[in-house]
């Protein structure tokens, strides 16, 4: 009897397992900002009051963020006039009506871009005034460094952990080198501060109820089939479908968020198109390149620039072998802004799989893999590239040439986790008006972004080579 086969997954294969105690878990994050005093408002770090003169009432170091939502192009643009232009120690001034900020250009935030600045103060008219007030508004607020303009999305403390500030630990002149003893005689170290945080989990449900009558259950044993058993296989099937749907566009989208800050804060692209001439993301075939806020930004990605200079001197298998270069580059930049270790998967579709299967064995500039082309490996997991496992998404279009690059964490690292509270339950009655059986499936679970900064443990590209083709 011809079945419809159930289809792989391969989303429980990228995320840490962290089962739920409950319909909702609580979890905690801890922070460790430099804290020379507080934002504002309530005793944010313990034991330091006010909102004083002086840097004793001041945090030592705030961050501002880029707002994200303006157009991508313009938002990079914006940062590498500031980076073109800023130095160390540079001014920087906020003024919004009667509100004024001063302070001093230190650094730029190594994962998110962020302006970090020194305080000097900040001020509402002629009183003095806290931070986190003047900056918690929602109103768009300009913040000026060198001459250049730059709208502003919120302030928050600069993180240790996350960030570094690199004379932090001289507390005298705030320069690299160290202290003379005279001057470590003066006082005592620059704070740094805990913060914990916590975040509220809820477990979302699918449901999904199947039935068979009682001729199936009559009939069907004659052909070898047990009619609940496979009622209740389908049942699964598409839970489980429907949850690694979920997985991989979550990761995808990570992925994205990731190379958005990495092209706005660092000029880093590593989506890859192979031509004559540049292109934008909007001509690609992709449907979609939107990040975990749902923002696409396919339309707004601006220039991809073309990565072949000399095209006469290259062929399919060279094009082929720039994908694995840039799986390289994708891995490197994870494990180096992330500082957790080395990502572990990738996720593509299956024009992907086939050029990199095609180009296994090209010497010419060798990489290591475990691609193989004789079928002995299953497609969904069809090898690995630089001792990253490969995963073939049988829902990905042919054309869609995303390729996602991530970290399966233990669970205590940031990234996204698998929170599942009740995978499948199942129920089975007797429906009276037919005497029949009837069955029900529910699975709760969450998908959750855990820690600071999950988003750096995944990175998303594209391939586009409309003109000479990847197999």
């Amino acid at each position: 009897m011809a079945l419809n086969i159930a289809l792989m997954t391969i989303g429980f294969e990228l995320l840490p397992v962290v089962p739920a105690k409950g319909p909702w878990q609580m979890l905690s994050y801890m922070d460790f900002p430099y804290s020379g005093g507080k934002l504002g408002r309530n005793n944010e770090i313990a034991g330091i009051d006010g909102i004083g003169e002086g840097r004793e009432n001041k945090p030592l170091y705030v961050k501002f963020m880029v707002d994200e939502s303006q157009d991508a192009v313009d938002v990079a643009a914006q940062v590498a006039a500031i980076k073109a232009a800023v130095k160390e120690n540079d001014a920087v001034v906020v003024t919004d009506g009667t509100v004024t900020f001063n302070g001093f250009f230190k650094t730029f935030g190594r994962m998110d871009g962020g302006i970090i600045v020194e305080v000097k103060d900040c001020k509402k008219g002629d009183d003095n005034a806290a931070i986190a007030d003047i900056f918690a508004s929602g109103d768009d607020v300009t913040l000026t460094v060198a001459g250049e303009e730059v709208k502003l999305h919120h302030v928050d403390y600069a993180q240790t952990m996350v960030d570094f500030v690199d004379g932090f630990a001289n507390f005298a002149t705030g320069k690299k080198e160290p202290m003379t003893r005279a001057q470590n005689e003066t006082g005592t170290g620059n704070t740094l501060s805990l913060r914990l945080f916590t975040k509220w989990v809820e477990m979302g449900s699918y449901e999904v109820t199947g039935q068979v009558t009682r001729q199936q259950l009559q009939d069907l044993p004659l052909y070898g089939v047990d009619a609940v058993a496979k009622i209740m296989e389908a049942m699964q099937n598409e839970i489980s479908q429907t949850i690694n749907a979920r997985i991989l566009e979550h990761v995808f989208a990570l992925g994205v968020t990731n190379a958005l800050h990495q092209k706005t804060f660092q000029g880093v692209d590593l989506n890859l198109h192979m031509g004559t001439t540049a292109t934008t993301m909007a001509a690609t075939s992709i449907k979609t390149y939107a990040d975990v806020y749902g923002v696409e930004h396919k339309g707004t990605w601006g220039t991809i620039e073309n990565s072949e200079v000399n095209t006469s001197a290259e062929n399919l298998h060279t094009r082929q072998r720039r994908i694995m270069s840039r799986i390289l580059a994708a891995a490197n930049l994870i494990q180096i802004t992330g500082r957790r270790g080395r990502p572990t998967w990738i996720v593509t579709n299956g024009q992907i799989a086939t050029a990199l299967q095609d180009c296994s064995g090209y010497v010419v500039a060798p990489m290591v893999n475990g691609m193989v082309q004789d079928g002995s490996k299953d497609l969904y997991m069809s090898g690995s590239v630089a001792g990253l496992k490969i995963y073939v998404d049988p829902y990905m279009a042919w054309d869609d040439t995303r390729i996602c690059v991530g970290r399966k964490g233990n669970g205590n690292e940031p990234g996204a986790i698998f929170m599942p509270y009740i995978l499948a339950d199942t129920v089975s009655i007797t429906a009276e008006g037919t005497m029949a059986p009837k069955m029900l499936i529910n699975s709760r679970y969450a998908i959750v972004d855990a820690g600071f900064f999950p988003e750096t443990m995944y990175y998303t590209f594209v391939v586009d080579s409309p003109e000479f083709g990847i197999i």
